[in-house]
């Protein structure tokens, strides 16, 4: 692990963050790079989630994945529904969000 990654892990911040990742076109792109991107969110002590629209039966795929490296039970699919408002009715409050298309986040199929 190089200086710059040690100091990183090292500092204090002030919260756990919960940090959302989406799956397609964004983890899915390069699985390693975004493990290793995890495993630094997991060394500061963050919490991430994986919250999805599929809804043409992807699931498997998605848990096979990033489902094994966060955890099935950090996945969440929403069938098609705006991720805010569903992680809302989840009781999931993401701080940040990390998705390749960000109306995603807002807006229904």
């Amino acid at each position: 692990m190089s200086s710059s990654v040690r100091s990183l892990v090292r500092e204090k911040h002030e919260k756990d963050l919960t940090i959302c990742i989406d799956y397609h076109d964004t983890y899915a792109t390069d699985p390693k790079l975004w493990n290793s991107i995890i495993q630094l969110f997991y060394l500061r002590k963050n919490n991430v989630v994986c919250i999805s629209r599929d809804h043409n039966g992807g699931e498997d795929e998605i848990l096979d994945s990033i489902g094994k490296v966060i955890g099935k039970d950090n996945v969440y699919f929403t069938k098609g529904a705006n991720k805010k408002d569903f992680a809302k009715k989840k009781d999931i409050k993401v701080d940040i969000w990390i998705d390749y298309n960000p109306k995603h986040i807002l807006e229904d199929d």
